[in-house]
């Protein structure tokens, strides 16, 4: 019956239709983080123009020291953020789609979540087709489709709007490589000058659009592995000028990534993009192939970091092992689709490990996984005995993960997403009493469990109707456990023995901290007293301009779901903090919500 339905001409539209449906529950997440920049940006209430792009919607820092200070005078940048932070992104088709969105259906985040999901599934009809080119056996393509359809890593890719430049690249690259095949296959020129002028199209959307290429250089290294080596260079090289091209006006433009280690630049700092590709593609890779969500692991000290790479390596290469025995890799067409998935993770390694990553590299994996699945299937017979059997029931075990356990988990996590996103996004910063019920001009957050995301907190509230107070700044990182002490009437003293390290907002190992620097959060003067061997703040000093009992001062602590009033220790005295329990919060709401 499986077989049959493979086989059938209503596979494909059931396949699209599957990938729809389970994405289509989160569709009622509305606005998450960078959604609500957007919304502020394109509704005239934060311009953020920047050269070459009109709205700037992907320009979250410019790198202009004033601009910088200027955000941590309100808050939004905390304390221990650089000066010189740019996280700032020329993409200016995705910034015309969401304007669109604006132009359309402003007040109705729905329509624009299922405008993401038309793109989805337009993701996975072009898909569809481009496996359906390459491989003659129609079972082969038909379950690719399937398994990328119901794959779990897109969820939160499909569901979030700020994201979509990863659906419409995903639709060029099918797109690219179609053409590029034909083009190699004797089709004609113009089919290599319409995957040429694909991939400047995808550039503008996003710099994911580099997996093109990446695809490009893996079928010339398997699909025509026989063909002279000059003429596949002169094949790819044409594409490669349209990457430089691009980069080179991208970078001319101000556009980049400086002082943040959230984004590295390989041609800026290449020694350290290696060095991040060694423990993140692992990483990757495991979260495609087995499910195991990437989403704690830069959260992770570097040690555990190192160890969750090695086990990630431990499992592919014996998952690769197997499929070797079994000549998974012996057709030319899975190795290009494994190749490729691999290649187009690397550029990936460049930022924070994030499941939607993944979502490009799913093109590759689903077409080579499909490969073996059914040459698996087709030996069945004779896969008799140790080790064969046991060979083939690993690859088994793998269908059953991807063909059955993802799509029921991609529906699960999809009915989930809003639940689990809340607290975050939209629980932390409404806990934050509205500006016009205190008196206090400046709200101070001792342990935020996300201290980076008081970034959105203004925002938020605004979006959603709450009035802010001209200042909120967090002390340190809730996620860690630590100690305040009042030094006097106007003096904190704060001490997190496990550092207080950025995610976003600096590149410790470009910028340390040292013992006597210091800083200005608003009106207070901020001084790092001792560090930790990563040269992060470990104890620092607080100095207020009045007294901290002066009204104009309100402080918060986090304490179970949201902030509370917080009464200082006293001259002499210290209160210990325990690191907030970010996994409790999600589960209190999941409980919650039941």
């Amino acid at each position: 019956m499986w077989s049959r339905f493979l086989a059938s001409r209503w596979f494909v539209p059931c396949a699209v239709l599957l990938g729809v449906l389970l994405m289509a529950p989160a569709m009622n997440i509305g606005l998450v983080a960078d959604d609500f920049l957007h919304w502020a940006m394109l509704t005239g209430r934060s311009p953020n123009a920047q050269p070459g792009s009109y709205w700037g919607l992907f320009t979250f820092f410019d790198g202009v020291v004033a601009h910088n200070q200027a955000l941590k005078e309100s808050g939004r940048l905390i304390w221990w953020g650089s000066d010189q932070l740019k996280l700032s992104f020329w993409r200016p088709l995705s910034e015309m789609s969401l304007w669109l969105d604006y132009q359309l259906w402003p007040h109705s985040p729905l329509m624009m979540h299922v405008h993401n999901l038309l793109w989805y599934g337009l993701l996975i009809y072009a898909l569809s087709r481009l496996y359906r080119l390459l491989d003659p056996n129609l079972q082969q393509a038909h379950l690719a489709t399937w398994l990328f359809a119901g794959n779990l890593m897109h969820v939160f890719a499909v569901a979030w709007l700020a994201a979509r430049n990863q659906l419409t690249v995903g639709v060029l690259l099918a797109g690219a490589l179609a053409a590029f095949h034909l083009w190699r296959t004797g089709r004609g020129a113009r089919y290599g000058w319409v995957a040429a002028a694909l991939l400047a199209v995808g550039l503008l959307s996003a710099e994911a659009a580099i997996a093109i290429v990446g695809y490009m250089v893996a079928y010339l290294l398997t699909m025509e592995a026989g063909k002279p080596v000059w003429g596949r260079v002169r094949a790819i090289v044409p594409f490669v000028l349209i990457v430089l091209v691009w980069k080179a006006v991208h970078s001319h433009m101000g556009y980049g990534s400086v002082a943040s280690p959230a984004y590295i630049d390989p041609a800026a700092n290449l020694p350290r993009f290696a060095q991040s590709m060694v423990l993140r593609l692992p990483a990757l890779m495991a979260a495609q192939w087995f499910g195991a969500s990437t989403g704690v692991f830069e959260q992770l000290p570097r040690q555990l970091q190192v160890l969750y790479a090695a086990v990630s390596v431990g499992l592919l290469g014996g998952l690769g092992l197997v499929v070797h025995y079994l000549k998974g890799f012996a057709s030319p067409l899975a190795r290009f689709y494994l190749l490729g998935s691999i290649f187009v993770l690397v550029p990936a390694c460049a930022t924070l490990t994030m499941d939607r990553l993944v979502l490009n590299a799913n093109i590759g994996m689903s077409g080579f996984l499909a490969i073996v699945i059914c040459q698996v299937v087709a030996r069945r017979q004779t896969l008799v005995g140790w080790p064969a059997a046991a060979a083939k029931w690993v690859v088994y075990v793998m269908a059953a993960i991807h063909v059955v356990l993802f799509p029921l988990a991609s529906g699960v996590s999809s009915a989930l997403l809003k639940t689990m996103l809340w607290p975050t996004t939209q629980g932390e910063p409404l806990s934050v009493p509205d500006a016009r019920q205190i008196k206090a001009q400046h709200v101070i957050l001792v342990n935020p469990p996300t201290a980076e995301m008081v970034f959105y907190y203004p925002v938020v509230r605004a979006y959603l109707g709450v009035a802010n107070p001209p200042s909120m700044h967090a002390l340190g990182p809730g996620i860690q456990a630590m100690s305040l002490s009042q030094l006097d009437e106007a003096t904190l003293k704060l001490s997190v023995p496990g550092g207080i390290k950025a995610t976003m907002a600096r590149d410790e190992v470009s910028q340390p901290f040292n013992v006597g620097d210091t800083t200005m959060m608003g009106s207070i003067r901020v001084e790092v007293l001792e560090i930790t061997p990563d040269h992060v703040p470990k104890t620092v000093l607080f100095r207020f301009p009045a007294p901290v009992s002066d009204p104009q001062w309100q402080f918060y602590a986090w304490k179970d779901e949201g902030y509370s009033p917080f009464d200082l220790p006293g001259v002499g005295k210290s209160v210990d903090l325990p690191a907030v329990d970010l996994a409790k919060m999600v589960a209190s709401r999941l409980k919650s919500s039941n």
